[in-house]
């Protein structure tokens, strides 16, 4: 048995296996993320995309306050506290009004009235379930939600073994001919070329696969999360031990939550249009409380640009002064992560190469079934 072990070992063969027997488990919840990551890639595109007729709007007169627009907006859907208000730079663009954080509605901003549904963010909405929990979320069901989420951790897991496994049997090939080793040959038909697709596309994708990975960890386990914050987060900027606990205090029992006014969003609106900030889309993240939170894109911002933030002190009619803080902070660190995992740390370069090298795990699902197809059907020499 020993000697058998040492074998196979020697040969490659257990690695050989182990990359098969997981290719296998996890072909499906793979493809489906990495089919779901390209998507994701132009996200903002596509939003715009499937809005291109809906969202534009005719200029009838003056836009009406922000103020208005929700109350109407409130009268012809029952929704009383929208939570979020987005609002364009351009004057012939629709207001989209979120009744709830997958909910949004296109909303004229000259009559207030509903010209129809953000089936952008709807779209979106499903293509980044699936890619956090395989669409499981979308049931509604908590628990589902979370074991879809496991299942696309165990799968990232995988495919990182994967990638180390892969790289490691083809290494040889690499270390004596590199430059056909990584070259695609499509003059090679049948098992000669997919195998060739397989290895040479895999090793030039390797990196960012990795990079990929690592960084999707963290919306998967929060022990891991924790520990890539403590690593790279100065430590005076780490969050205490009471902000790291999982949700909010538990509301009393009977105790109404606090609602805004829409007056008090009116007044962040004119706060925020007279800060002299440039902009070319704001949204007002609605709430209850002293201030409103606000995303914003500057005016020359790429489609690869995170949006800024800031706050309007609705109680003190001014914008909230943003804490200055030295060395490496939570926002950074997590704003880096995503800008890592879109590849848009790269700028418009790096989206094409992630989203194209996304799209490759179709390409090694099918390749590799067809490789290992071949080989348990392949006729035994007489």
């Amino acid at each position: 048995m020993l000697s058998f072990l040492k074998k196979a070992l020697r040969r490659n063969q257990f690695l050989f296996n182990i990359h098969l027997i997981l290719s296998i488990i996890f072909a499906v919840p793979l493809l489906v993320i990495g089919v779901t990551g390209a998507i994701l890639s132009y996200q903002h595109e596509l939003e715009e995309l499937i809005n291109l007729n809906a969202a534009k709007v005719e200029k009838t007169g003056e836009i009406l306050s922000a103020e208005k627009i929700l109350q109407s907006f409130s009268e012809q859907t029952g929704v009383k506290q929208p939570v979020r208000l987005v609002l364009p730079k351009s004057e012939n663009e629709a207001v989209k009004i979120y009744a709830s954080n997958s909910d949004a509605y296109l909303v004229d901003p000259y009559t207030a009235q509903i010209i129809g549904k953000d089936y952008g963010v709807a779209f979106v909405r499903v293509a980044m379930s699936l890619h956090r929990n395989l669409g499981f979320a979308l049931t509604g069901n908590k628990t589902a939600g979370e074991i879809g989420k496991q299942i696309v951790g165990a799968s990232t897991v995988a495919m990182i073994v994967l990638v180390i496994s892969g790289v490691w049997l083809h290494f040889p090939r690499i270390k004596r001919k590199f430059t056909e080793a990584i070259k695609p040959n499509f003059k090679l038909k049948k098992y000669a070329l997919f195998h060739n697709l397989h290895t040479s596309l895999g090793a030039l994708s390797a990196v960012i696969y990795l990079v990929v990975c690592l960084t999707g960890l963290m919306w998967s386990y929060r022990w891991y999360n924790g520990a890539v914050t403590e690593l790279f987060v100065s430590a005076q900027n780490l969050p205490k031990e009471a902000e790291r606990k999982e949700g909010a205090p538990a509301k009393a029992e009977g105790k109404k939550s606090a609602e805004y006014k829409f007056s008090d969003v009116q007044r962040a609106y004119e706060i925020f249009k007279s800060s002299g900030i440039e902009y070319k889309e704001f949204s007002l993240m609605l709430a209850a409380g002293d201030k409103i939170n606000v995303r914003y894109y500057e005016l020359d911002a790429p489609s690869t640009t995170r949006p800024k933030m800031t706050s309007v002190n609705v109680k003190e009619g001014k914008m909230a002064e943003q804490k200055q803080t030295e060395g490496i902070t939570v926002g950074m660190v997590k704003s880096t992560n995503y800008q890592l995992h879109t590849g848009y740390f790269f700028g418009l370069a790096g989206k094409i190469l992630w989203s194209v090298v996304s799209l490759l795990m179709a390409l090694f699902i099918f390749s590799g079934f067809y490789m290992t197809a071949k080989r348990a059907f392949k006729p035994k020499k007489a």
